[in-house]
């Protein structure tokens, strides 16, 4: 059925990417699988806007079959014009799917007036079959932590969210010459893949509780860093055989085990990657650590290095009136 929308009005949403620390339960022994620890950042952003009027300029192909798939869910056939400003990177372990999913599920939703509820949007759009964080940043920015799936669970529940420290800075790896495992490959290595014991997968939850909170809270940045690190590495232990070794990237691998060697304990690689990333603790730092780069892989024209801050605000929904 067709809605009724005021002519005069069109909706924009931004939202942003996000970097996937890691699950700390691997193990499925407690009845529930995956949890994990995420946070919103700025240097990527998906930007959109929806008006009532048939498509004005062509649209890319995925993100229009999304806005079909949201009319479809909310059974009405409104024609829609969907132009998109900016996009995160696809396959690029940065949550662009879901962002894309819940922008245009928002912007659609506002625009026919429906009430905003990212959970069920997630749900609509097959999102958050295994991490909540891109539907936790969506709604509330800041470093989150979901409590993964349990047999009944639609998506995984926010457990935690806190404003990510302001001076702390990550320094981006991207690798444009490869995509991180994505599509059938992910759902086939997650089936595939063995359990983590569950003497390691307590450790984990141990430190999330006793280190990474804590120290995100009271802003002590080695304790955060060690973290990191830690969850990296028991996330590393268990994607290691699909993904042909610890990180996704053999150029990415290279330099994040160089900051390894100078001390650098907070760096590892957001979900399938292959993009990674290095925790300093400022702008500053992070900006001399990237100029470095720039300089010593000035050849490797495949190799981008980005610094971001965390972003803390939510998703921004802003209903606009069209001029004459």
């Amino acid at each position: 059925m067709n809605a009724v929308i005021p002519s005069k009005r069109s909706v924009s949403v931004k939202t942003h990417g996000r970097l996937h620390l890691g699950f700390f339960d691997l193990s499925g022994q407690a009845g529930r699988r995956f949890g994990s620890v995420g946070v919103a950042i700025d240097a990527y952003q998906t930007a959109l806007t929806l008006s009532a009027q048939p498509q004005q300029t062509p649209v890319d192909p995925w993100a229009s079959s999304i806005l079909q798939q949201h009319l479809k869910f909310l059974e009405k056939d409104t024609p829609l014009d969907l132009n998109i400003q900016q996009a995160i990177p696809r396959h690029s372990g940065l949550g662009s799917g879901t962002q894309m999913a819940l922008a245009v599920g928002a912007g659609v939703n506002t625009l026919l007036n429906h009430a905003v509820d990212s959970s069920r949007i997630a749900a609509a759009h097959q999102r958050g079959a295994r991490s909540g964080i891109g539907i936790a940043t969506f709604d509330h920015g800041g470093l989150v932590v979901d409590g993964g799936r349990g047999p009944n669970t639609s998506v995984p529940p926010l457990l935690a969210r806190h404003a990510f420290p302001e001076a702390w800075h990550f320094l981006l790896i991207a690798d444009q010459s490869r995509d991180g495992l994505h599509g059938s490959s992910e759902k086939n290595a997650f089936k595939q893949l063995p359990p983590l014991s569950v003497a390691a997968t307590h450790a984990i939850q141990h430190r999330l509780l006793m280190q990474g909170l804590p120290a995100l809270i009271e802003q002590d940045f080695d304790a955060f860093s060690a973290f990191v690190g830690a969850l990296q590495s028991y996330n590393a232990e268990y994607f290691s055989p699909a993904q042909g070794g610890t990180y996704a990237s053999q150029s990415v691998a290279r330099i994040l085990d160089g900051f390894h060697q100078q001390g650098y304990r907070g760096l590892g690689q957001t979900s399938w990657g292959p993009t990674g990333f290095v925790l300093l603790p400022s702008k500053a730092e992070a900006i001399k650590q990237q100029a470095k780069l720039v300089q010593q892989y000035a050849a490797d024209t495949h190799l981008s290095f980005i610094v971001t801050a965390a972003i803390n605000d939510p998703a921004h929904i802003e209903i606009n009136s069209i001029e004459n």
